[in-house]
């Protein structure tokens, strides 16, 4: 029998009464769909001069009078580029390989995509992505892999420094890590070569292993690792731990003492398993899709009848450490990143229920002044 836990920390206590209504600061506006009617889950997403980037993703083709839940899924290779003035999808080279359920960050020097898998093995490939106008193509470049294959894992970037959280080392729930990992991209602006580039090994997340976090970079030097899931201990081969436990990374805090950088915050007010999130200036953070858990149990009887991943959208106040719960946005697209942009964020396709996902798009305003105090 598939069974949830939610975990919840010592913080946890009285989180309910700190979880309030604000004015609504998230202005949604859709953007032109995804040319892949299907939607793809687990995608690569980022931006690089000013063009979205889409590669990548799994999901269910079904074929008419075919069966959704016997249907294998399928991974992709396709790669999607949205230009800076928004007049539509371009097909762009695909990647080498169909990838899934990897890591992604924009960097100003495009953007790193990050292990990954076929459904079969997960990979340690990192893959640097570029937009260049001028030939309308996107241009790969290989960065250095990891120091093992990991998927299901989430990333974040401060400047040109990737941070990578948690993940598989294989398909796997029960080979969740509670791995942090940093690669420091700086010298390729200065034109140093990939090749010298290396992934750093940082102290280990202090919640535990953990598949499917929310990771967000805020202001100049935290990394928040929020959520996700891993395999209960003791419980079914079906069983899951959905987490709400949420911790900060102090980069200058570990600089100064290596085994240090660890801060314990407000746990979530429910879990948010491969949900997205950006930072709101440099006080916020604002979770905007993540699933709660709470049909997992019965997603094998409800099948096409699940009613979507509940939408919910929450803000965090860093110096008050509070999270506040926002108006409900229109959607709930997870397995997909939040894309900061200018003023907000970018979200396209993603998972909106059980083997279902959306190609829809959207440019995302945030009215920070419009945000509880933090």
């Amino acid at each position: 029998m598939i069974s949830i836990r939610t975990a919840c920390l010592p913080l946890a206590i009285g989180i309910a009464a700190a979880v309030a209504h604000a004015s609504e600061p998230l202005r949604w506006q859709p953007l032109p769909a995804l040319p892949d009617a299907l939607g793809v889950a687990g995608p690569f997403v980022g931006i690089h001069d000013g063009a979205v980037i889409v590669a990548g993703g799994a999901n269910f083709p079904v074929a008419p009078g075919e069966d959704r839940w016997t249907v294998p899924k399928r991974w992709q290779q396709a790669v999607w580029v949205l230009p800076r003035d928004g007049s539509g999808w371009l097909a762009a080279a695909p990647l080498p390989r169909p990838r899934a359920g990897g890591a992604v960050a924009s960097i100003p020097a495009g953007v790193v995509c990050i292990g990954g898998d076929d459904g079969t093995t997960a990979v340690a490939t990192v893959t640097l992505l570029r937009w260049d106008p001028g030939t309308g193509q996107v241009v790969a470049r290989e960065l250095p892999p990891l120091p093992h294959p990991l998927t299901a894992c989430a990333a974040a970037a401060l400047g040109s420094v990737v941070y990578v959280a948690g993940g598989q080392r294989g398909t796997a729930l029960d080979g969740a890590t509670a791995a942090f990992l940093r690669l420091d991209c700086r010298p390729l602006d200065r034109g140093v070569p990939a090749g010298e580039l290396h992934w750093e090994a940082l102290p280990d997340v202090p919640g535990g292993p953990r598949a499917l976090p929310v990771v967000v970079a805020r202001g100049s030097g935290a990394v928040h690792v929020i959520s996700g899931r891993r395999s209960m201990a003791g419980g079914a081969a079906a069983a899951i731990e959905a987490l709400v436990d949420h911790w900060e990374f102090d980069a200058a805090r570990v600089a100064a003492d290596p085994g240090s950088g660890w801060i314990r915050r407000a746990p979530l007010p429910q879990p948010a398993m491969a949900g997205s999130a950006v930072a709101a200036g440099a006080a916020h953070i604002v979770v905007v899709s993540g699933d709660d858990g709470a049909l997992w149990e019965r997603t094998a009887i409800l099948r096409d009848a699940h009613p979507g991943f509940t939408p919910r959208a929450l803000a965090y106040g860093a110096a008050a450490d509070r999270w506040t719960s926002l108006a409900a946005p229109p959607v709930n697209q997870l397995a997909t990143p939040a894309v900061p942009v200018t003023d907000g964020f970018i979200l396209v396709s993603g998972e909106v229920k059980p083997r279902h996902r959306s190609p829809a798009a959207w440019r995302v305003s945030i009215d920070t002044d419009a945000l509880p105090v933090p």
